[in-house]
């Protein structure tokens, strides 16, 4: 029986994803295993950039990814090959989940030492930004699990990403009790109608 999971905790996040058959690395034609990650843009990946589009190390930049196989290629894909995935969907669907997985694969490559060394705080500081953009662009976005019944705060998720990486949550976010006792990340105040839209469009 094929199936899959999402398991989330406030201040990490462990995506584990079990799939029937042969893994997908060439589900899209090339090896996305074999894919390498070199800097581009430090704007690569953060919202509202499209660079990736036209960074000719994407070889997703003309052919896209579909909705359906972005966790297919986050599984099988190879760090690399995974942000790239991201990062096109991203640019082209520009939402909270989007915006946090593409962090969470500069995230994952900064912290398997997958970046030249001299570029490691960069991307450090790109999944940081990444980060803060769920909670500036998208702070109601959800994450569901498998069954679709229940939701995740990325921005709670967000908040803990950050700081994980030794950053600084920007504006006044910051996290309280539930009702049930789960950590939130909330704001007093926050960018609302046309200042919003100016800063994430």
């Amino acid at each position: 029986m094929c199936s899959s999971y999402i398991k989330l905790s406030f201040l990490g996040l462990v995506l584990a994803v079990a799939a029937c058959g042969d893994d997908g690395e060439y589900e899209f034609g090339f090896n996305t295993t074999g894919i390498e990650f070199e800097l581009f843009d430090p704007t690569e990946g953060v919202h509202p950039s499209k660079v990736t589009l036209s960074n000719p190390r994407n070889p997703f930049r003309q052919s896209g990814v579909s909705d359906d196989t972005k966790f297919a290629i986050i599984g099988d894909g190879g760090n690399a090959g995974a942000f790239y995935a991201w990062a096109t969907i991203l640019a082209e669907i520009p939402i909270g989940e989007n915006q946090f997985f593409t962090a969470i694969k500069l995230r994952d490559l900064y912290l398997s030492n997958e970046v030249a060394e001299e570029d490691r705080d960069t991307v450090r500081q790109m999944a940081i930004d990444g980060f803060q953009v769920v909670l500036d662009c998208f702070p109601e976005s959800l994450l569901f699990d498998a069954s679709g019944t229940f939701g995740q705060s990325l921005a709670t998720l967000s908040f803990g990403q950050i700081l994980d990486l030794g950053g600084v949550v920007q504006g006044d976010w910051r996290v309280v009790e539930d009702s049930l006792g789960n950590p939130t990340a909330v704001r007093s105040t926050g960018l609302q109608g046309q200042d919003r839209d100016f800063a994430c469009r």
